[in-house]
């Protein structure tokens, strides 16, 4: 009989979960060429927009989460920019600066001070949009 110690255990445990990661970035390849496909032979995301509000409202919330963390990643330095995608990093970092800004306002108008209120928005998480949707 094979003993098994916890170093076992430890080793299928970090196995799971790299064959979950790699399982979870196969669906996310998926569904990027799904949209790439779709964005590339449309002209409108109206039907988009209508197939996506008769979704189920928790899948609604969830993906609207997602779409934000991909703007916010737009908004990074580190995103690569050409000709051809260099006005959506600009919207996308326009549209989180006001959602900063708003964020900052609220929080003044809580009676934060400013600077905690800038501090709040500036740290860690505090200025993503994605951070503020609960999950269902």
């Amino acid at each position: 009989m094979e003993n098994i110690t916890e170093q076992d255990f430890e080793f299928e445990r970090q196995l799971e979960e790299y064959a979950k990661l790699e399982e979870e970035k196969i669906y996310a390849q998926e569904l990027v060429d799904a949209i790439g496909k779709y964005v590339n032979y449309r002209r409108s995301s109206k039907a988009f927009a209508e197939a996506f509000k008769r979704e189920h409202r928790t899948l609604q919330q969830s993906a609207f989460k997602m779409f934000l963390e991909l703007m916010e990643e737009m908004a990074t330095e580190n995103y690569h920019t050409d000709g051809r995608n260099e006005d959506s990093k600009k919207m996308a970092q326009t549209l989180l600066k006001g959602f900063q800004m708003a964020k900052k306002q609220e929080y003044i108008e809580q009676g934060v001070s400013e600077q905690r209120s800038e501090e709040y928005v500036t740290l860690g998480d505090g200025g993503k949009p994605s951070k503020y949707l609960s999950h269902i």
